[in-house]
């Protein structure tokens, strides 16, 4: 799926509120991987909420492969839209209402697919596998139960077991360690057809994966660059409140002191083998 942002602006209905966002303009072509940074209260989590159809622009349009979202919404349309989407908010256990795991795993199955048990639970078992989880002992457990880093892999399950053609991430590393953002990161770039919205603080953890970056900043679209065109951005980001990711920074600096011979790379780790191979 498409999607196509025009003009967008949304303003809460709270008296004397700003606007969350103005005039947001850009398009997603499907398998895209695509990180929206910017500084906290920019509006960035606003914008995910659009792009999902659970809030509708206070002006502008968005339109999926074409269609606009006012007239989905008008035709009642907007659920065949929200099932080819999947979303992981920043902290999806607020989200957790069932009274076992093994349930909220299969919500979005059971409420927007016509599939008998055995398909759900053959489905279940299959994606579970891939994050090392039991079946059988999530229909035994409460989803409070599981500890912080099992309730986002049970988040994300969820999230991928409606096969989504586009997957929402709102900081889905918060709180994890460099392993289980490790997997994270694995995972989410072995989704080669499936377009990916990253929203993070932590674009360094993302870096080599994505293909796009948009910047948002005081509500207002202030970069839409390839990842290729960062180096070339990084002062512009900077004046507006977006932090550089370190491996780019030191890049930035080596080569302004003279210091070349290094392919632009995207990992620390892979910078450190660079340099080293230099002495």
């Amino acid at each position: 799926m498409n999607i196509e942002c025009i003009n967008v602006s949304y303003l809460y209905e709270i008296p004397g509120d700003e606007w969350a966002l103005r005039d947001i303009s850009f398009s997603i072509r499907q398998g895209e991987k695509i990180a929206v940074i910017g500084p906290a209260g920019s509006g960035k989590t606003t914008l995910i909420q659009l792009l999902d159809a659970l809030i509708m622009p206070t002006k502008g349009d968005i339109r999926y492969d074409g269609e606009s979202v006012h007239t989905l919404s008008k035709a009642r349309k907007l659920t065949s839209i929200r099932r080819r989407i999947g979303v992981l908010f920043q902290f999806p256990e607020h989200q957790f209402f069932h009274e076992t795991a093994y349930e909220e795993l299969t919500f979005s199955l059971r409420n927007f697919f016509n599939l008998d048990e055995r398909e759900i639970e053959r489905r279940s078992r299959e994606i579970m596998e891939r994050f090392g989880m039991d079946v059988g002992l999530l229909k035994e457990i409460s989803p409070f139960r599981l500890s912080s880093g099992e309730k986002r892999k049970l988040a994300l399950a969820s999230a991928l077991l409606s096969a989504p053609e586009i997957l929402i991430l709102d900081e889905p590393t918060a709180g994890m360690d460099a392993s289980g953002r490790g997997e994270l990161i694995k995972m989410v770039s072995c989704l080669q057809d499936t377009t990916v919205i990253l929203v993070t603080h932590n674009l360094e953890d993302f870096l080599p994966i994505v293909d796009r970056c948009i910047g948002i900043s005081h509500a207002e679209l202030v970069a839409d660059i390839r990842r290729e065109h960062l180096m070339d951005r990084l002062s512009s980001l900077l004046s507006s409140g977006i932090v550089s990711p370190l491996v780019l920074s030191i890049q930035d600096r080596l080569k302004s002191e003279g210091v070349g011979g290094c392919p632009e790379v995207y990992e620390m780790k892979r910078l450190i083998e660079c340099l080293r191979a230099k002495l």
